[in-house]
């Protein structure tokens, strides 16, 4: 079973900072409805431009402007929504793997 959400929450508010892309493990997924959950909560942080979840890898990818939302509002988020985000386990991820499935083709060249 693999349940994937993508989400834009829509450009960064501040625009003060570059963003980047990170790639973190969530820890308590079982199911679709808990990686809405996830998604939700991460979408609802400013400086979150775009969240990806995916249930089967156990693992979300955010691109965000790290002085806006960082690591401790994200972890925040993830752990009120009844989750665990693994931020010590997190890595630097490519911006397209937020991208949806029609994004994905639009970046093959």
């Amino acid at each position: 079973m693999n349940a994937t959400s993508h989400a834009g929450a829509g450009p960064s508010q501040s625009g003060a900072g570059a963003s980047e892309t990170i790639r973190f493990p969530i820890v308590g997924m079982t199911c679709g409805a808990c990686v809405v959950r996830v998604t939700r909560a991460l979408k609802r942080l400013d400086g979150i431009d775009r969240v990806r979840v995916d249930l089967r890898d156990e693992m979300a990818i955010v691109r965000r402007e790290p002085s806006v939302a960082t690591d401790a509002a994200v972890g925040d988020a993830v752990a009120a929504a009844g989750y665990q985000a693994r931020l010590d386990r997190r890595q630097p991820a490519d911006p397209r793997d937020t991208a949806g499935p029609f994004g994905r083709l639009l970046w093959r060249h």
